[in-house]
């Protein structure tokens, strides 16, 4: 009988430490999602701020219906995986311009997050594009104060 009871508690043991690990293992990565997340959700700003500094007169001169890809450095730290930016500036109609941005974590194999905006710019009519130095040229104002709006 003393058997069968240390079998019993033995197993009961081994079934409550494979819990404990199961449950510590789901917090864990709960966590490091949210902290993913959160850095998803606040790398989208800057790679607007980014696209918009480097606002270029190539991306007034588009065509009507055309796109240009815009290279974002990826942006690592050893807060968590890294973060792919990458934005896109398609010209909509002569005056507006859509700037979309895509900002994605990877893990080891798979995504943990992923973010998809626009942000919408127009000229005002009659406006002709400003040039500044080296090129580079002032991107047109937001069409409202909240532009900004999601993509899921």
């Amino acid at each position: 009988m003393a058997l069968v009871a240390a079998l019993v508690l033995l197993a009961l043991s081994a079934a409550l430490a494979t819990a404990t690990f199961s449950a510590s293992r789901a917090v864990r990565r709960a966590a490091l999602l949210t902290r993913t997340r959160a850095r998803v959700e606040a790398a989208v700003p800057r790679a607007f701020a980014d696209v918009l500094a480097g606002w270029s007169a190539v991306m007034d001169t588009l065509p009507v219906g055309d796109a240009s890809e815009v290279k974002l450095a990826s942006d690592s730290t050893a807060d968590g995986p890294p973060l792919g930016r990458t934005a896109w500036v398609n010209r909509t109609t002569d005056r507006l311009y859509a700037i979309t941005v895509d900002i994605r974590a990877f893990g080891d194999d798979h995504p943990l997050a992923r973010r998809h905006a626009r942000l919408w710019l127009e000229r005002p009519a009659g406006a002709a594009p400003s040039a500044g130095a080296g090129g580079m040229s002032f991107p047109p104002p937001f069409v409202t104060p909240w532009a900004f709006s999601d993509l899921y």
